[in-house]
């Protein structure tokens, strides 16, 4: 018997429907979840010293949990675990339906998402004292933050709370001085005030990225989720109030001003983002490189770091020679799962001395060649007419595989060019970063 030509169509058109509501729901599921676990996360910090509060160690004021503290059930580091990989097994879940999930969604969950963290005590790092500290070092103390460190000024009260407590800022001048307001604030003041501050900036990128996805022809909504909810940037990076969400919002400002033909500004934009971590000047060859006018971000380039250097100068007494010096001399770092020190050590060409970890200098060798090989056929590539934005994304990519000091939140610089670039490889590179970085940092994987 022959069913009607009209039959099939409506059968595939609930078939069709059904697919749809079904996308939807795990759509809103996963944001559901997402957003839930890292709510766990900043409310099961306890309002007493923990692992997940570095900073806290010699002792932990009512002020440093922040008003989360204490309220859910108290993490340990399996329950921490679990509800990282369930935030990034909704992350991976949203991104493959991505599609399915609307505008006002994704909104909410990055909003959610954000408050959530930003409330929170700053975990798993005491990086942010060390930006309090090297501003109190300036203003209340009169040091230069790039010849002393927070040991200088051993009876201040933000020196128990301090991580690296002897070594001088790594930070860029136009960072510390800018942190410099902050010294009158006292501790918990100026600890709260960062915080809103990066997720502030946190939002502002995703924003910026929407913005400048739709500008490209890429999908917003997608670029939104890949950026604003992925775990390691939201746990590590907002959690731990950490200045790269600062870096990178200059740097999207930069891309944002580049598209418009802005290239004195947006050349100008980037060298300044350096000047609060030296890592965001990567973006700055393949931005002069692709525009319109190269020399005119050039110019831009120059005046910017002039203005900077002269800037430097009158504010610390060693000027930018005190941080290039600060840069050279803890370039030589190793953190524990770089990438490059995890291959040393199974070739037996790491170690452990004095505190720290070590490797053999021909491991140093063939991971700068191999920046170096990188960074320069990306150069050529954008010479020719490659896209300066995804060519930007890959020797971020580049640095972050090669670097012997890599730490969570350094995924902040990479995700949003990832997500606008054309290249879906470059978005499957970084969602492999990202699984390289939590599986050798959370606990219950034995991170």
């Amino acid at each position: 018997m022959r069913l009607s030509p009209f039959v099939a169509p409506s059968g595939r058109r609930r078939r069709v429907g059904m697919l749809e509501r079904r996308r939807s729901a795990i759509a809103a599921g996963s944001l559901i979840v997402l957003v839930g676990a890292a709510l766990a996360v900043a409310a099961g910090v306890p309002d007493r010293a923990s692992f997940l509060v570095p900073a806290g160690r010699e002792g932990f004021p009512a002020w440093l949990g922040g008003p989360l503290a204490g309220v859910g059930p108290e993490l340990q580091p399996g329950g921490f675990s679990v509800l990282v990989l369930v935030m990034c097994a909704a992350y991976a879940a949203a991104l493959v339906v991505a599609d399915a999930v609307r505008p006002a969604w994704a909104v909410a969950a990055v909003l959610g998402a954000h408050l959530a963290l930003a409330l929170s005590a700053p975990i798993l790092s005491a990086d942010v004292f060390g930006y309090i500290a090297y501003a109190r070092l300036g203003a209340l103390h009169g040091f230069d933050p790039y010849l002393n460190s927070a040991d200088a000024a051993p009876l201040d009260p933000v020196h128990p709370f301090v991580g690296w407590k002897g070594l001088p800022s790594p930070y860029g001048p136009l960072f510390t001085l800018v942190s410099y307001a902050l010294a009158p604030l006292g501790l918990p003041a100026s600890l709260w005030t960062l915080k809103a501050i990066v997720a502030a900036a946190g939002v502002a990128c995703v924003a910026l990225v929407a913005s400048l996805a739709e500008r490209l022809g890429r999908p917003p909504v997608a670029a939104v989720l890949f950026v604003g909810l992925n775990p390691l940037a939201l746990v590590w990076g907002l959690g731990g109030a950490h200045n790269d969400a600062l870096v990178t919002l200059l740097v999207l400002v930069g891309i944002h001003l580049a598209l418009a033909d802005r290239e004195r500004s947006a050349a100008a934009l980037v060298v300044g983002a350096a000047a609060v971590k030296a890592t965001a000047g990567l973006v700055l060859p393949f931005m002069v490189l692709g525009a319109r006018r190269p020399s005119r971000a050039l110019a831009g380039a120059a005046i910017a770091a002039l203005a900077l250097g002269a800037l430097s100068l009158a504010v610390f007494r060693s000027g930018t020679i005190g941080y290039l010096g600060v840069l050279a001399d803890q370039g030589g770092f190793v953190s524990r799962h770089a990438i490059p020190h995890d291959i040393a050590r199974a070739l037996g060409l790491a170690g452990f001395a004095d505190g720290r970890y070590t490797l053999a200098p021909v491991v140093r060798v063939v991971a700068l060649a191999g920046l170096g090989g990188a960074l320069a056929v990306l150069a050529a590539r954008v010479w020719r007419g490659a896209d300066w934005i995804a060519a930007a994304g890959w020797a971020t990519l580049a640095l972050l595989v090669t670097t012997t000091f890599l730490l969570p939140w350094y995924v902040v610089w990479l995700l949003p060019l990832a997500a606008l670039a054309e290249s879906r490889w470059l978005r499957a590179g970084t969602l492999a970063l990202c699984a390289f970085i939590v599986v050798t940092r959370v606990p219950l994987l034995g991170g």
